[in-house]
């Protein structure tokens, strides 16, 4: 269900593509950040937003944000690495109880067909129902068939109406079975997409592998190493000797290749500058075995995590295992490789999983 942000509050939410984006509503110090975003907008894509190439249009959009909400006013940002990728906005009529509100989107070069309009359309939705808005109304050019997309593929019923090269919308935001079942399927399809890093690893590194037996690093590679993962699998260790035959490197910017998939097993003071590292160079998920984390330990990692735009499992876990012939992934420290089968199972306890690992396997 699509949440909406408070006064100031981030959300984090996925794309299409399984990244993510932080969505917040627009502050009076983003009007520069919001004017780079139209600055670095090719012409064409100025004058589907503009109707014209106009750099003046652009200073007027930006100069928008840096209104006090309220008046009719609203408007959501997508946010990555720091840097506004998307503005969504609407404007109520003149009248203060006018329940129509016209709409603007804006999605910068290159972050196109991955979900950061229909996404931010999906929150401004969700903010102008709960400030009694039922209508929204949009203009496009009739050549801006991606916009018009977007509108026709929310689950709204969207009505158009042609006048010359231009395309008046009106979107009445009744809240339908259609739509809340649309934004599922989007959700779903983005859940999906972010975790084929971590239980499809087309790579694994190993980052504390261990060359003391018993280890929880060593145990995991052993299992990834015994269970035939189908993949490169790699050991990151400073002495960069190989371990239990698999070739270890330095560190993981020495590796060479981005591993999707990172198991961290070190010591709980290092797991969040571990993911920066690995964040940094671009894995895409993260399974931190590691134990004994505090607070403020877990929320540095989380933080990592999210800069990056990393999957993360953990801290303090038994693993996660894929049987599948294409896969065979056993990362996890268990005593014996999960069997091939039907059974998916996802346990918030290392003990219970393991317990359910074994009566599967004797059934």
């Amino acid at each position: 269900m699509t949440v909406i942000p408070a006064s100031g509050e981030r959300v984090h939410a996925l794309l299409a593509d399984g990244t993510t984006v932080c969505v917040r509503p627009a502050r009076p110090d983003d009007r520069e950040a919001v004017l780079g975003l139209y600055s670095a907008m090719s012409d064409a894509n100025l004058r589907l937003r503009f109707f014209a190439v106009s750099r003046r249009s652009a200073e007027q959009a930006a100069a928008r944000v840096a209104q006090p909400e309220g008046a009719g006013y609203r408007a959501l940002v997508a946010e990555r690495g720091g840097r506004i990728i998307g503005i969504a906005e609407y404007q109520t009529g003149c009248g203060e109880a006018s329940d129509s509100a016209e709409i603007s989107l804006a999605v910068g070069d290159g972050r196109h067909h991955r979900g950061v309009g229909t996404l931010l359309l999906e929150h401004l939705v969700s903010a102008a129902r709960a400030h009694g808005i039922r209508t929204f109304a949009a203009d496009a050019l009739a050549e801006n068939h991606e916009v018009l997309k977007v509108f026709a593929d929310l689950g709204l019923r969207t009505e158009r109406r042609f006048e010359g090269p231009e395309v008046h919308c009106v979107i009445p935001l009744d809240d339908t079975e259609e739509y809340r079942s649309s934004v599922e399927r989007r959700g779903q399809a983005a859940d999906v997409a972010s975790l084929v890093p971590l239980l499809r690893p087309g790579s694994v590194a190993v980052v504390g592998a261990g060359r003391r037996p018993g280890s929880v690093g060593r145990a995991v590679l052993h299992n990834l190493s015994t269970g035939r993962f189908t993949g490169p699998l790699y050991a990151v260790d400073p002495a960069a000797r190989p371990v239990l035959g698999v070739r270890a490197y330095p560190a993981v910017s020495a590796l060479p290749r981005i591993p999707d998939l990172a198991v961290i097993a070190v010591s709980a003071e290092h797991v969040a500058q571990v993911a920066g590292e690995c964040g940094r160079f671009g894995v895409r998920a993260l399974l931190v075995v590691s134990s004994g984390l505090d607070a403020h330990q877990s929320g540095a990692l989380l933080t990592a995590c999210r800069e990056h735009d990393m999957r993360l499992v953990g801290p303090h876990c038994l693993g996660v295992a894929n049987t599948e012939e294409r896969v065979r992934l056993d990362a996890t420290f268990a005593a014996a490789h999960p069997a091939p089968g039907s059974a998916g199972v996802a346990v918030q306890s290392g003990g219970v999983g393991i317990a359910l690992l074994g009566g599967l396997e004797r059934l």
